[in-house]
């Protein structure tokens, strides 16, 4: 299976595709909509305070998830790394403690990281300009499309903006799947391995390894993953017991804080289904009544998808098994803050080289295509100042865009005939 990552030669001479170009000015036009909102709240209205001031939180705020650790870092590889003495908990799965590891024993660390990310950002740009000119489109509109997809990108720009290491997880999923549909399910289950070690669900894209009966390659991936977080939790701390019992008390103090609470701004930018119920739950109990409703939401949640996946989702052709179970990757979980929507971009760009391939071979486009492509619009602008009874319900929102999303994955499968116009020498197993 080799699909959405080959080209075609020759000279490029299509301009850009009307899909792409509409993508593009839309982009443009509901990111400058937000800001102009803003703008009118605070000097007309004046209303100068979360959430109309803000497209995401306080300045003061800006580059948080950095700045939380610089001082339990100067302690790394010590037992004194998890000590509380050091301020916020470290609430993340050990793996990414050692993604933080490079910027937080630099002397500036959020200027360490601001740069790296523009060179990811500026690297990504130029391979995807590239791409879009290596399947025919004239280099100046891939430029330009590239370029304005970046400017106004909101998943970068709240990605940057809070400074997280969900960068690095949503970059090794990617790379996965690309791995996986280019036929190369061993490199594919490590960088999945890696991702899932990181936060867990990136782990649900094995389900193309289980729709393929590459069932080796899925154990590898898994393995790959706990030795991955074995490793990591010995080396924060020093020590295996220390770095175990640290990683635990600090995801059970997330669970407390973020899951079972309602902290009314950062559900505001919660599109998890989890945080739909809460925006929406008029009297939300305390959380020892709340962990129950939690626990049986992850039970019929995990039936609900497996089942879906099993008799509907893995008889799909491979763009709408990414599709959705990219959907249900960020949707599923019991918080998915708006960083995690950069892993829309996989499927995202597999459909614009879809898009890019119909049109340089003269094919219509998909059924459900601009439903599809109205969902991508949606998901990658900004909303924040969707604002119900002075709370952002832009999460809530984008959750549902996703449900619909995933429905269209569904029922609208793309057929050979438009895989085949990702790459002329696509291959299907």
């Amino acid at each position: 299976m080799e699909l959405g990552i080959s080209t075609t030669t020759g000279r490029a001479n299509l301009n850009l595709p009307k899909p792409l170009a509409l993508f593009a000015l839309a982009a443009g036009i509901i990111t400058l909509l937000c800001y102009a909102t803003e703008f009118y709240c605070v000097y007309k209205l004046h209303l100068n305070r979360i959430p109309y001031n803000h497209v995401t939180f306080e300045p003061i705020n800006n580059f948080a998830d950095i700045g939380l650790f610089i001082t339990r870092y100067q302690h790394f590889h010590h037992r004194d790394f998890f000590s509380p003495s050091y301020g916020y908990a470290f609430q993340y799965p050990a793996p990414v403690g050692l993604l933080y590891l490079p910027f937080e024993r630099q002397h500036a660390p959020v200027k360490v990281f601001l740069e790296t990310l523009i060179a990811i950002y500026g690297g990504l740009t130029a391979w995807f300009c590239f791409a879009l000119q290596k399947r025919g489109i004239r280099f100046v509109d891939a430029a330009v499309f590239a370029g304005t997809c970046l400017i106004f990108s909101y998943p970068f720009f709240f990605e940057a903006n809070r400074a997280n290491m969900e960068i690095f997880v949503w970059l090794l999923a990617c790379l996965g799947v690309f791995a996986f549909l280019r036929d190369r399910p061993w490199l594919a289950a490590v960088l999945i391995g890696l991702a899932g070690a990181c936060k867990g669900y990136p782990y649900i894209y094995l389900g193309l390894f289980f729709a393929q009966k590459k069932y080796l390659q899925m154990a590898a991936s898994v393995i790959v993953g706990i030795a991955v977080n074995l490793m990591s939790t010995a080396v924060l701390a020093g020590n295996f017991a220390i770095g175990k019992q640290g990683i635990t008390s600090g995801l059970n103090q997330f669970r407390q804080d973020y899951v079972l609470r309602m902290r009314v701004d950062e559900t505001g930018m919660d599109h998890s289904i989890f945080g739909f119920i809460k925006r929406f739950w008029v009297h939300i109990p305390p959380p020892p009544q709340l962990a129950h409703t939690l626990n049986m939401y992850l039970a019929v949640a995990a039936l609900a998808a497996g089942l879906i996946y099993l008799f509907r989702v893995m008889r799909l052709p491979a763009i709408n098994q990414v599709i959705f179970l990219t959907a249900a990757a960020i949707t599923l979980p019991p918080t998915s803050f708006d960083y995690t929507l950069l892993h829309v971009y996989t499927p995202w760009v597999l459909v614009v080289f879809l898009v890019v391939g119909c049109v340089r071979e003269g094919r219509p486009l998909p059924a459900g295509f601009w439903a599809v492509w109205i969902c991508f619009i949606l998901l990658l602008t900004p909303q924040n100042e969707l604002i119900y009874h002075g709370q952002r319900v832009a999460g809530q929102f984008k959750c549902l865009v996703l449900l619909v999303l995933a429905y269209l994955s569904l029922r609208y499968p793309f057929n050979p005939l438009h895989e085949r116009a990702l790459g002329e020498d696509t291959q299907h197993a």
